[in-house]
């Protein structure tokens, strides 16, 4: 490559970078569809330019990457993040260029499942030597998400209050669902009331997709499940508007999943099928697993046993060997293949399943077996 192309290539990258920044500072707030139509239409061009720049200038690379963050998770293109930040963190090893290190945080923390253990302990050891509010305001919300749950209570407690510093108004309501999220613990509803309401104060359809997930997820747990299948169906309509296809198929999985609760198993089914068309059109494994198995629940719980079982059966065929959950999935799975077996009355095929998802030792037989 001539230094004529270099040159040009260089330019296009940091051309590009100056309207991802621009964008980025629009996205949570109400021109959010406006600029991220913009950053669509420039999708195949970004895709280059990270390219480019993994291989000729990690610090530029490093600077689409995290200025692309809110844009990839606010439409689901965590797969598209991951790829890019693997293949960056590939180039860069464990070195953190000056100046950029919550820029490598936010690479981490879109490629942690393939990340290094000496990358991740660098990105922790970034988080607990920064002393003020995150720079970018995604990052405290992505850190929470991800590496949060496998980190001290201590330490989740002091960065969150470190980030409360912060006079970012979209900063603060990320915050109380950081807080009230995690274990949605007694009074975390009025939390997560506040954040949806500071989303919409900004005008923010992500963020009020967020709080209304985790909403539905506290009345689920407290068992008012019409009432977290409506605030379901309110986040849904928010992620369609934002064409966020993986987080609408999971949205439509615990709807159809509350619905079975409710023995509405008509229109479970079809939430259940609505998420396997969503999930297997952005290539979300889990959910079109979950989305499987829910079909065959449904149907056994609605007594057509032997299509209960054909659903199960697929379900267990379409799990991966080199997929992460595969083993989660297929236990789950052979679970249902069992309970499916028991309902029909052949107890020695449902124990045959039962042992194979190890869900019982060898030594143990029903009894009458």
């Amino acid at each position: 490559m001539s230094d004529v192309d270099i040159g040009r290539q260089a330019r296009h990258a940091t051309d590009l970078l100056q309207v991802v920044t621009e964008a980025d500072q629009h996205l949570r707030g109400p021109d959010q569809l406006h600029w991220a139509t913009v950053l669509r239409q420039e999708r195949d061009a970004l895709d280059d330019a990270i390219d480019w720049a993994t291989s000729q200038d990690q610090r530029l690379a490093l600077e689409l990457v995290a200025g692309l963050s809110t844009y990839w998770w606010m439409h689901g293109l965590r797969n598209e993040a991951a790829q890019a930040a693997s293949r960056l963190l590939d180039a860069l090893g464990a070195e953190v260029p000056d100046g950029l290190a919550e820029e490598y945080l936010l690479a981490v923390l879109h490629a942690a499942a393939d990340a290094r253990a000496d990358q991740v302990e660098q990105a922790q050891a970034i988080v607990l030597q920064t002393s003020e509010p995150f720079r970018r305001p995604v990052t405290v919300l992505l850190w929470s998400m991800v590496l949060g749950p496998f980190t001290s209570p201590e330490l989740v407690d002091e960065v969150l209050a470190r980030n409360e510093r912060s006079t970012d108004p979209w900063t603060l309501a990320a915050l109380q669902i950081c807080h009230a999220y995690p274990g949605l613990t007694t009074g975390s509803e009025a939390t997560l009331e506040s954040a949806y309401a500071g989303f919409q104060l900004v005008g923010d359809r992500w963020g009020s997709s967020l709080a209304l997930s985790a909403l539905a997820e506290q009345a689920a747990w407290a068992t008012q499940y019409e009432r977290s299948a409506e605030l379901i169906s309110e986040a849904l309509v928010i992620a369609g508007g934002l064409g966020n296809e993986e987080e609408a198929a999971s949205l439509l999985c615990r709807r159809a999943d509350l619905r079975l609760r409710l023995r509405d198993l008509h229109t479970a089914s079809d939430d259940y099928r609505q998420a396997l068309v969503r999930a297997n059109r952005v290539g979300v494994l889990d959910t079109s697993a979950a989305a499987r198995l829910g079909l065959a629940r449904a149907a056994r719980y609605g007594g057509d046993l032997a299509k209960a079982q054909e659903l199960a059966l697929v379900a267990l065929s379409r799990c991966p060997e080199d997929w992460d959950d595969a083993d989660l999935a297929m236990t789950e799975a052979l679970g249902e293949l069992a309970a499916i077996a028991a309902a029909a009355g052949r107890p020695d095929e449902a124990h045959s399943w039962r042992l194979k998802a190890g869900l019982v030792s060898e030594q143990y037989r029903p009894a009458g077996l």
